[in-house]
């Protein structure tokens, strides 16, 4: 019992390693982010003006949001369950059977060489 609880508790530590490193990576992005956006704003406004900046960066925004909600959407693999064969006739199931019998039993009494 207490190499299950172990288990549990090494598969509860190595997710939450996961979880902080995830959390950590996703607010240095966003950090990132958000310097490249002020360079980007000053390099624009230095050679236009402010109100140039803002809509470059926000076309370019709302571009990367389409584009991640356009690649979110898609699916990678079917997304019904395959439907199941459709069911035969009991009369036909029968004599399926009794062909495979007679098939084995013939089989079975054939010489082997």
């Amino acid at each position: 019992m207490s190499g299950l609880v172990s288990h549990f508790r090494r598969r509860a530590r190595h997710a939450a390693r996961a979880a902080a490193f995830t959390v950590a990576g996703v607010i240095f992005g966003m950090a990132g982010l958000a310097f490249l956006t002020v360079a980007l704003w000053i390099l624009i406004a230095t050679y236009e003006s402010a109100l140039v900046a803002h809509a470059v960066i926000g076309a370019l925004y709302l571009l990367l949001g389409i584009c991640f909600l356009a690649f979110g959407g898609q699916s990678t693999g079917p997304e019904t369950a395959p439907q199941p064969a459709t069911p035969k006739e009991p009369l036909l199931q029968v004599a399926e059977a009794f062909a495979v019998g007679l098939n084995a039993g013939r089989a079975a009494r054939a010489p082997r060489s």
